[in-house]
């Protein structure tokens, strides 16, 4: 049962420190899965919103407390404590973090807080973005003959008063080491100099990926001198890592994620999206199959960035969906993709902005979506 506890102490109930990964649902765990749709209450980070399933129970209680670059709704102690009392409350509950919980994402302090109150809890690891965030952008992280070395950072020690943990003297000269720095991006310039200063080549390839495996991943390269410059030129924004080092070349033969023809596409589809999900995916869409009607986590998660279109099939989806035109993600570039006659009269009835009628073959849809200009 939904409800039934899975704590074997008395009284306690269970808490699943669950990896969201890096933004494409698609890469959410079966067991990550598993623990989200079995839990009676999800607490979850901003960069974990867009893997929430839209199918979750709507009795889940859903708590959001997202964290921002220099704004932090709820600090780190009180999500600690959020926890804990959910769990001494008997509540089966899934701490849901973009990424990893364990890497750059504070998971061992909120496991510990839970251990030291006597809390019986799980981690549940997901891709971590850095890694994640290259194969997304075409560079092979470890290539053989060119990066035997993999380090991870967190970039924003560049600039801490005290003085960085890290020894950016000891990476600098490493030609064979492949660097990627989290939480990146207001901090580039710094790295960057730290780095020039301690030898680095300053021809070393280098990248810039913000939102990465996701509908509005974007790819910045040029040699690590000039990233700054061209990251500030490119207007890239947060969430955003970077890599640095030889395999970062490789993205231009490599780029099989921008490459395919719905790059770009935010694409909704009510559940069961059958053939034409698995085509629109393929076709490299990042698609929202949402249950009908809506539940709580489908809202949150459509809300989260812009829905490009949506795909109709029957006059009763365009009534199901009108309601929501006026929420986040829902934009006036939104095109409605109806695959009746039913659904076309429907939508230009209710005066739904872009309208168009097309083929419900999956292979028409993704040519009539891909050949469609996007804004």
């Amino acid at each position: 049962a939904h409800d039934a506890p899975l704590s074997p102490a008395a009284g306690l109930g269970f808490v699943s420190l669950v990896g969201a990964g890096p933004g494409d649902p698609g890469l959410l765990t079966l067991k990550a899965r598993a623990r989200l749709m079995h839990a009676q209450v999800v607490v979850y980070d901003r960069l974990a919103v867009q893997s929430l399933p839209c199918d979750l129970p709507a009795a889940v209680e859903l708590h959001a407390v997202g964290k921002e670059a220099g704004h932090h709704p709820l600090p780190q102690e009180e999500i600690n404590a959020l926890l804990v009392r959910l769990g001494r409350e008997g509540k089966r509950v899934v701490r849901f973090k973009g990424g990893d919980p364990y890497v750059f994402g504070r998971g061992g302090e909120e496991a510990m807080a839970l251990h030291d109150a006597g809390v019986p809890f799980e981690v549940v690891p997901g891709p971590t973005s850095g890694v994640a965030a290259a194969a997304y952008a075409g560079i092979p992280i470890s290539q053989r003959r060119e990066s035997v070395r993999l380090t991870l950072v967190t970039a924003h020690e560049a600039v801490k008063k005290k003085g960085p943990q890290v020894r950016w003297d000891l990476i600098a000269p490493d030609a064979h080491d492949t660097l990627v720095g989290y939480m990146g991006l207001t901090s580039l310039g710094e790295v960057v100099h730290q780095l020039l200063a301690a030898g680095m080549d300053p021809e070393t390839p280098a990248a810039m990926i913000e939102r990465a495996t996701t509908a509005a991943q974007r790819l910045v390269r040029a040699p690590v001198r000039d990233l700054p410059g061209a990251v500030e030129a490119a207007g890239i924004g947060p969430p955003a890592l970077f890599i640095i080092g030889r395999v970062v070349r490789h993205a231009d033969t490599l780029d099989w994620f921008a490459r395919r023809p719905l790059f770009g596409q935010r694409l909704g589809l009510f559940a069961p999206g059958g053939e034409l999900a698995d085509a629109l995916s393929l076709a490299g869409a990042e698609l929202l199959e949402p249950p009908a009607p809506l539940t709580p986590a489908a809202r949150v998660v459509m809300a989260v960035a812009p829905i490009t279109g949506w795909i109709f099939r029957s006059a009763d989806e365009v009534d199901l969906l009108e309601e929501e035109r006026d929420t986040p993600g829902f934009g006036a570039e939104l095109t409605a993709w109806c695959l009746t006659d039913e659904a076309t009269a429907r939508a230009r009835e209710l005066g739904w902005p872009h309208v168009e009628r097309i083929d419900d073959q999956p292979a028409a849809l993704v040519a009539a979506i891909g050949a469609h200009p996007q804004g």
